[in-house]
């Protein structure tokens, strides 16, 4: 883990108050796995408010064109707030506070080719911002990647072209049915899951708390190993502030909690009560 102070080389306007930024910094990007993140100032005074940084989900690691050496680090950003507006709006040249990469990444190692043929790979909106890293690894291993990706609108898919530049299956729902298949996107994995043998299977997930709660049911109830890629507000992103848990699993009079920037943000989908939704 880094703190660093880089440069902004690139904002991408995606629409539907969504920006990719591409943030210059070879340490940092040598560093990053799938499923990690950075905690980002939204703005380049330290002092400035929103004092605190936010986290994000890295999305892609930017390679040097001849070398193929890391260089910088790209991370989805959606207006929605004071932080996230600021942000949005930085411009190219301008440097930004970045500590990272954190957190615990996706459990994946060579072994992996040889236990799983099919991964699934469940985003709801913003998730998506943790999946084309995972996406590339386990091509790179030899496993098959299968993005299911629901959103309430068309506009909100953003990103799914660089899946589909990999040449790997999609599905994609929105709820309002601009794009896709109308519905929530649980109702495609439910069908793929019963189409294919489920013991060299594994699901992957990033979106809204209820999303992941039902793809953890769908995995359970076949039998699917099941690992999530919890969203949370931090705090001090350390494990000091105990701002970003969640309830574990265990005995109710005596209940532990998970820290999503230590124990997380990835961890196995049977580990959390899924009855008691963070704050």
């Amino acid at each position: 883990m880094l703190d660093r102070i880089v440069k902004v080389t690139e904002v991408k306007d995606l629409g539907a108050a969504n920006a990719l930024l591409t943030l210059r910094s070879p340490e940092q990007a040598r560093l990053a796995h799938p499923g990690q993140f950075l905690m980002v100032k939204c703005c380049e005074d330290l002092n400035e408010n929103p004092l605190l940084r936010r986290p994000f989900s890295i999305f892609a690691v930017r390679t040097h064109r001849r070398t193929g050496s890391p260089v910088g680090l790209e991370i989805l950003v959606k207006d929605v707030g004071s932080g996230t507006h600021k942000l949005v709006q930085i411009r190219r040249g301008q440097e930004l506070a970045v500590l990272g990469p954190q957190g615990r990444p996706f459990q994946l190692s060579e072994d992996t080719a040889n236990e799983v043929r099919f991964a699934c790979l469940i985003a709801g909106g913003v998730g998506i911002a943790a999946m084309y890293l995972l996406a590339g690894r386990l091509l790179s291993l030899g496993v098959t990647p299968v993005l299911f990706y629901g959103a309430r609108g068309a506009e909100e898919l953003v990103l799914r072209e660089y899946f589909e530049r990999f040449g790997i299956q999609t599905a994609y729902t929105t709820e309002d049915g601009s794009f896709g298949e109308r519905g929530l996107v649980t109702a495609p994995l439910a069908r793929f899951l019963k189409k294919h043998r489920r013991d060299r299977m594994r699901i992957y997930a990033c979106g809204p708390w209820a999303m992941m709660r039902a793809v953890h049911l769908q995995a359970l109830r076949h039998g699917v190993p099941c690992e999530v890629s919890l969203e949370a507000r931090m705090g001090c992103s350390l494990g000091a502030c105990m701002g970003c848990v969640v309830r574990a699993q265990g005995n109710p009079d005596a209940p532990e909690y998970l820290r999503v920037c230590l124990e997380g943000p990835v961890m196995s989908s049977r580990v959390i009560n899924w009855d008691v939704p963070p704050l």
